[in-house]
C-alpha cells in the first residue's frame, strides 16, 4: 500500500515537471508568436454609486446664538434685589430685579417717551415689510428677438430673491425684538401708574440667566440664548474655498454628538495677522438639527462641504492610474483587458468620481504596472484559501496522467 502511493507521488510530480518544462520550451521556440499573450490582474475591483464630497476639516466650539445684557441706572433709584440667580431658565417677560423709584414724574416721562419711540419704529418696520413682501422681481424676459439685447443673467435674478428672503427674515426678528421692549416699558408704565413705588424689570428675551454681578457692576445680568451656533477659525487657504450657504457637519470629539448646519457668517479681517505667521479667520455655523443633548461650550471636529456629488460614479483610488488623460483598466464584454480614458471629479478619501468613461458595477483591474496589456485576456491568482491540496492526489494514477497529457496537448 505504501509502495503505490510513492509510485502515485512520482508519478504526479514528474507530470508537473513535464508541464513546466513543456511550457517553457513552448514560449522559449514561439517565434511566430502562436502562443496568446496574456496580462496578470492580482486583484479586482468594482465601480460603484456612492456621494461624494469634497470638505475643508477644521474645530470649533457650541456657543450661544445670542445674549442678552440686562443694566440698571441708579439715577432711576435704589437696587431692591435680584428675581433671578445664575442658570435659571427666563422667558420673554419674566422678572429679573426690583428697584425703588426715586422721582415718579421723570420715571413715568421717560417710559412715555421710550413706548412713543419704539411704537414708531414698530410702525416703520411693518411698513418696509409690507413693502417688501409685495415687491414684484420681474423675471428675465427671454422672448424677445432684439439680438442686441443684453439679458439679464440668471443668477442676478436668483441673487435678488434671495436678499429679499435674507432682508424680510431680518426684519421680522427686529420687530420681534422691538415688540418685546414695548410689552416690558408698558408693563412697567403700568406698574407705575397703579401706586406701586418699586417696579419689576421684565425680560425681553427667553435664554438662560449665565452671569448675576451682585456687586451691581452692570450689566447687572446676562442672558444667553439655548440655541446653540458653531463658531472656530479658519485658515488662509481653507477661507478662499469656504462661502457662506455652505453646510457642515460637525461631531464632539467622541463621535457621539452630530450636528447639521450651514456657514452662516465669515470674517472678512483675520483674527491674528503677522508677517511670519499665517492668518486666521473666524466664522459662525448655524445649527439647523437638534441640540438637545448639546451644551454651550462642548468641542466639535467639523466638516465644510465645499463640493458634493450625489449619487455619481465612483472608483477605489488604487484602480485609478492618474496619468494625462487618467484611465482604467477594465474587463469588456470580451474577457479581455481594455485601457479606457476616463473623465475625474471629485475625490473622499479612497473614491474618486467619474463623470465619464465608466458605468456603476464595472470590473477594474487593480493598477499593476509591467503586467497589463490591452486587448489581452487575463490570469488571476490561485485563490489557496479555498484549495486543498490532498484532494489533488486523491486521484488514481490514470486519471492524473491522463489529465496531465491533457494540459500538455492544449497548451
Amino acid at each position: 500500500m505504501k509502495r503505490k502511493k510513492k509510485i502515485q507521488r512520482r508519478i504526479a510530480g514528474t507530470a508537473v515537471i513535464l508541464l513546466i518544462a513543456a511550457n517553457i520550451l513552448l514560449i522559449f521556440f514561439d517565434h511566430q508568436n502562436r502562443v496568446a499573450e496574456k496580462s496578470y490582474v492580482k486583484e479586482w475591483s468594482r465601480s460603484f454609486t456612492a456621494d461624494i464630497s469634497e470638505y475643508v476639516e477644521t474645530k470649533g466650539v457650541f456657543s450661544s446664538a445670542d445674549r442678552q445684557e440686562v443694566y440698571f441706572d441708579k439715577e432711576k433709584g435704589s437696587f431692591s434685589g435680584f428675581l433671578v440667580q445664575k442658570g435659571d431658565k427666563v422667558e420673554k417677560g419674566e422678572e429679573l430685579y426690583e428697584y425703588e423709584v426715586k422721582n415718579y414724574e421723570a420715571e413715568r416721562r421717560e417710559l412715555e417717551s421710550e413706548i412713543t419711540l419704539l411704537e414708531e419704529e414698530i410702525r416703520a418696520i411693518e411698513d418696509y415689510l409690507r413693502d417688501v413682501r409685495f415687491y414684484n422681481i420681474e423675471e428675465p424676459d427671454t422672448d424677445i428677438e432684439d439680438e442686441s439685447y443684453d439679458y439679464p443673467a440668471p443668477s442676478t435674478y436668483v441673487e435678488t430673491e434671495f436678499e429679499k428672503e435674507e432682508q424680510t427674515a431680518e426684519k421680522e426678528m427686529e420687530l420681534t425684538r422691538k415688540e418685546a421692549e414695548l410689552a416690558m416699558f408698558e408693563d412697567r408704565l403700568n406698574q407705575l401708574e397703579q401706586g406701586g413705588e418699586t417696579i419689576a424689570v421684565t425680560s425681553t428675551f427667553e435664554g438662560t440667566v449665565s452671569d448675576v454681578a451682585e456687586t451691581l457692576k452692570n450689566p447687572v445680568l446676562t442672558i444667553q440664548s439655548s440655541e446653540l451656533l458653531i463658531q472656530g477659525e479658519l485658515s488662509e487657504s481653507d477661507r478662499a474655498d469656504v462661502t457662506e450657504g455652505m453646510s457642515i457637519l460637525a461631531k464632539t470629539p467622541e463621535d457621539d454628538k452630530i450636528a447639521e448646519g450651514k456657514v452662516s457668517l465669515l470674517h472678512e479681517f483675520p483674527e491674528d495677522s503677522g508677517l511670519h505667521e499665517e492668518s486666521s479667520y473666524g466664522f459662525e455655523a448655524a445649527i439647523t438639527t437638534d441640540t438637545d443633548e448639546l451644551l454651550a461650550g462642548y468641542h466639535t471636529n467639523l466638516d465644510i462641504i465645499t463640493a458634493s456629488s450625489p449619487e455619481t460614479t465612483a472608483v477605489f483610488e488604487k484602480t485609478l492610474v492618474t496619468e494625462s488623460p487618467p484611465f482604467v483598466w477594465i474587463m469588456n464584454e470580451e474577457g479581455s483587458l481594455e485601457k479606457r480614458p476616463v473623465t475625474t471629479g471629485l475625490s473622499e478619501g479612497e473614491k474618486t468620481e467619474i463623470t465619464e468613461g465608466v458605468q456603476p458595477d464595472e470590473w477594474l483591474a487593480l493598477k499593476n504596472k509591467g503586467t497589463l496589456t490591452a486587448g489581452t485576456p487575463f490570469v488571476s491568482p490561485l485563490d489557496a484559501e479555498n484549495l486543498d491540496l490532498k484532494r489533488l492526489f486523491t486521484g488514481d494514477s490514470e486519471t492524473m496522467f491522463t489529465y496531465g497529457l491533457l494540459g500538455l496537448i492544449n497548451r
